[in-house]
C-alpha cells in the first residue's frame, strides 16, 4: 500500500469514518501543554506565522482537500468569518501533506476568506500531535490552547458562536490588562 493512501486510511479511521458531531459539546477544554508556534507557505504566495495574530482568537485547523467532512466545514468556516467583521477571530488552515497544485485547484473550486497555509513535510501536524482529520485547535488572544475538536463542526451554530464570543471579550479584558500593568 502507498504511504499516502495508508495515511488517508488511517487518519479517517481515527475519526470513526469521519462524521462527529456538530455542536459545542465536541470542543473539548484544552488541558495539554502549550503549542509550538509555526510560520508556513502560504498557497496565494508569501508565508504567515502564527504570531502574526497574537491579539485575536485563531482557529488553527487542520485539513485535507480528500477529507469528505472537511469539504462542508471550509464552508461553514467561510460564513462563520463573514459574521466576523471586527477581525478578532483568525481562522489558519493547514493543508496537510499535499501537493500545492492540488489544494489551489480545490480552493479555485471553493473559495474561503482566510488564509491556507501549506505543511507539505507535515512538520507543524506533528509538533501539534494531531492525529485525525479534520482537527482544529482555538486559541486565545496569548496564542495559548483553550480548545480542541477531532472531527467536523458547524462554525455558525449559536452555541459555537457564542463560545468564539466569550473567547474574544476574554482576549480584550486580558490585553488590557497587559497594558495596564506595563504602564500602558
Amino acid at each position: 500500500m502507498r504511504p499516502r493512501a495508508l495515511l488517508a486510511m488511517v487518519l479517517c479511521l481515527c475519526l470513526g469514518g469521519g462524521t462527529a458531531p456538530v455542536g459545542a459539546e465536541i470542543l473539548r477544554p484544552w488541558s495539554g501543554s502549550p503549542k509550538p508556534s509555526f510560520a508556513l507557505k502560504e498557497l496565494n504566495g508569501g508565508a504567515r506565522g502564527l504570531d502574526q495574530h497574537r491579539g485575536q482568537v485563531v482557529l488553527v485547523h487542520f485539513f485535507a482537500t480528500w477529507c469528505e467532512p472537511c469539504i462542508p466545514e471550509m464552508t461553514s468556516l467561510r460564513a462563520m468569518m463573514e459574521k466576523q467583521a471586527d477581525n478578532r477571530v483568525a481562522v489558519l488552515a493547514i493543508d496537510v501533506a499535499e501537493v500545492e497544485d492540488r489544494v489551489r485547484r480545490f480552493f479555485e473550486r471553493l473559495p474561503v476568506n482566510f488564509p491556507i497555509l501549506l505543511d507539505g513535510d507535515r512538520a507543524v501536524t506533528k509538533a501539534w500531535q494531531v492525529h485525525g482529520l479534520p482537527t482544529t485547535y482555538i486559541l486565545d488572544g496569548t496564542l495559548t490552547p483553550r480548545f480542541v475538536v477531532e472531527g467536523a463542526v458547524d462554525w455558525t451554530k449559536v452555541e459555537v458562536m457564542r463560545l468564539i464570543d466569550g473567547l474574544t471579550s476574554r482576549t480584550d479584558i486580558q490585553l488590557e490588562n497587559s497594558m495596564f500593568h506595563k504602564g500602558g
